[in-house]
């Protein structure tokens, strides 16, 4: 294949791959997308001692915020900055992996590997101090 060839089909291939997932899509499917937020939902408990997580988005809304709070805004920020690192790590798991069937050449297989190995990295890292922040949490507010 010649080097026009291959950069078209590296570039257009995930491009085409995107787009026909997009119009696969459905109104439907759109519209019951909500996007994401950093305040938690009406009245949701996300776990602590005691009430005090309950209603976390009110509390915010409204200044009321006390100092028992803490290890809920703690526990909730972990929670929403571990499953961002996430979908980074399976987006670049994706990445390492198409670079890593598409190349022909030995140095772009090596860094679809290295991509590969590097996002596990970061997910196992994540995932760690998700524990180890749980874990202080639980012994602190006991």
């Amino acid at each position: 294949m010649n080097k026009k060839l291959k950069k078209l089909l590296r570039i257009g291939l995930p491009l085409g791959v995107l787009l026909v997932a997009l119009f696969a899509l459905d109104a439907t499917v759109l519209a019951q997308f909500q996007p994401p937020t950093l305040i938690p939902a009406e009245n949701v408990d996300i776990g602590g001692r005691g009430g005090a997580c309950i209603g976390l988005a009110d509390m915010i809304r409204s200044g009321d915020i006390h100092l028992r709070n803490i290890p809920c805004f703690i526990k909730f920020f972990t929670q929403t900055l571990v499953g961002i690192a996430g979908s980074i790590s399976v987006v670049f798991i994706m990445v390492g992996g198409y670079r890593y069937v598409i190349s022909t050449e030995e140095d772009a297989k090596s860094g679809g590997k290295k991509t590969i190995i590097y996002a596990l990295i970061g997910l196992a890292v994540s995932l760690l101090a998700w524990v180890i922040i749980d874990l202080v949490l639980q012994l602190a507010t006991e």
